[in-house]
Parts: structure tokens; C-alpha cells; sequence
């Protein structure tokens, strides 16, 4: 019984984040005058499915979803490789500098990204990386987030099985892939999710570095969607956009949201 108001908390907060999608599919469906229509109902009419085809002719949208399906997803993998690479050294590898070059990394989370865009657009465009994959990707390619993640996380990992390890001959590389790994796949899924879901909604970096339709990302091609004044008649056709839009990201938490609970857990746990 004490557990019952949070959990009354709990389903009408995801009911009412429930009710927006909900929404959002049922504009979509509806014909273009019944979506501000007075009074407002909630079952179209007339079901249209076929609006889901009108963001592909209003705009490139199958070239802006595979942009951010190629970034999204290569900014996600070089995350993970980069971050538990950097975790492992600093949880399990004694050096000098050690715990102050951590300290430097977990201070650039202070740092808002926005300082940093102006020297960062010139380094990107001085390497010759404007409107290109490597400037959306390469930029984003670790975190000090996940690197905290992955150190917390490896910090689980007993000393004696790399030592046991180390004995029987195996380089780090192999004790990294054979016993670390398999025993952080949890976090790993849950930095994955994290950094998939910021990259996949990021805005202003995609909107700096790539300008035309070949590199454009969702976020900045449904802003130049809505730039393009479609009026009243155009919203079942950004509704249906912003639904295919934010799928990805609905199916990956569906796939990954067990490791993901498995993966806070265990980093909330490591004291």
C-alpha cells in the first residue's frame, strides 16, 4: 500500500507523455482541416494512412532519415569503443596523473557545448569537414559522460580475474574483449541508448556543419519542412514526419531496456 501513490505518480505521468504520441499519430491520420478543427475530437474521420507518404514528396525525406541513421549509429559505436577503452584505463590501470586526468575529463561536463561550437566549426572547416559525414561524426565520437559510465562500471569488475588473466599470458586487449566486455554488456546497452537518443535529436551542430539535403539530418530536415510554410494543410504532413521520426529511437528502448535497467542499476550501485 505505501508503494501505491508512487505508483499512481508513475502511470499518470506515462499516460500523460502516452497522450502526446497519441496525438501526434492520430494528426497524422486525420484530413488536414479536421486536425485545428473547433471543437477538437480525437478520431479522424476519415482514417488516412496515406498521409504517412506525403513527407517523401513535400522534401528529401528518405535522404535526411538515412543521414541521421548513418550518424546516429557511427557516433554510437565509435561511443562505445572510445568510452570503455578510456574507462578500462582509468579504472584498472595504474599511472601517474591517473585520478587528475580523470578529474579534467569529468570538468569538461561543465563546459556548455555552445562555448565550444565557434572553435570547433573552425577546426571542422579547416580540415575541410563542412557538409560532410565526418563532421557530424568524428566531433561527437566520445563523451566524458560515458567515459564516467564505463569507469563506474568496470570498477565492478573483481582485480583477480585480470590478474588470473593476466597470469595465464592473455594481452589487455584480450582480457578487455573476453572478460571486461561480458560483464559491462548492461552499461555498454545503456551508454548506447543515451548517446543514440542525444545524437539522433541533436540540432544545432548538424545545422552548422551540414547546410544542403545530401548530409542533413531528421532534426534539421523537418525544421526546413516547417520553414517551407506549408500552412494548416501541412500538418498531418510534419505529425506524420515527426512520427517516423521519433520510431527509431521508441524501438531501440524497447529492444535495450532491460540491459539499459540492468546497466544504471549496476552503476548506481558501485560505491
Amino acid at each position: 500500500m505505501r508503494a501505491a501513490p508512487r505508483w499512481i505518480a508513475l502511470v499518470a505521468g506515462g499516460l500523460l507523455f502516452a497522450s502526446v504520441f497519441l496525438y501526434a499519430v492520430l494528426s497524422a491520420l486525420k484530413p488536414a482541416d479536421e486536425v485545428l478543427g473547433n471543437p477538437t475530437q480525437w478520431l479522424p474521420s476519415e482514417w488516412r494512412w496515406e498521409n504517412f507518404k506525403l513527407p517523401f514528396e513535400v522534401a528529401p525525406f528518405e535522404r535526411y532519415y538515412l543521414n541521421s541513421v548513418i550518424v546516429g549509429v557511427s557516433v554510437t559505436i565509435l561511443n562505445v569503443i572510445t568510452c570503455t577503452l578510456a574507462g578500462y584505463s582509468f579504472s584498472k590501470f595504474s599511472y601517474r596523473g591517473r585520478n587528475l586526468l580523470f578529474v579534467l575529463v569529468l570538468a569538461t561536463l561543465m563546459i556548455p557545448l555552445e562555448v565550444i561550437y565557434v572553435p570547433l566549426y573552425a577546426l571542422v572547416y579547416d580540415l575541410g569537414w563542412v557538409n560532410s559525414f565526418m563532421g557530424l561524426i568524428i566531433p561527437s565520437a566520445t563523451s566524458a559522460f560515458g567515459i564516467f559510465l564505463m569507469r563506474q562500471s568496470i570498477d565492478a569488475v573483481p582485480d583477480e580475474l585480470i590478474d588470473a588473466a593476466l597470469i595465464d599470458g592473455a594481452g589487455q586487449l584480450r582480457i578487455l574483449r573476453s572478460i571486461v566486455v561480458p560483464m559491462v554488456l548492461s552499461p555498454m546497452a545503456a551508454l548506447a541508448l543515451f548517446i543514440f537518443m542525444a545524437n539522433w535529436d541533436s540540432h544545432l551542430w548538424p545545422l552548422l556543419v551540414a547546410s544542403d539535403d545530401a548530409h542533413r539530418t531528421l532534426p534539421v530536415g523537418l525544421a526546413a519542412m516547417q520553414a517551407n510554410n506549408l500552412g494548416a494543410d501541412g500538418i498531418p504532413t510534419m505529425m506524420a514526419a515527426a512520427v517516423l521520426a521519433v520510431l527509431p529511437t521508441i524501438v531501440l528502448f524497447i529492444v535495450l531496456q532491460r540491459r539499459f535497467v540492468e546497466g544504471i542499476t549496476m552503476t548506481a550501485g558501485i560505491k
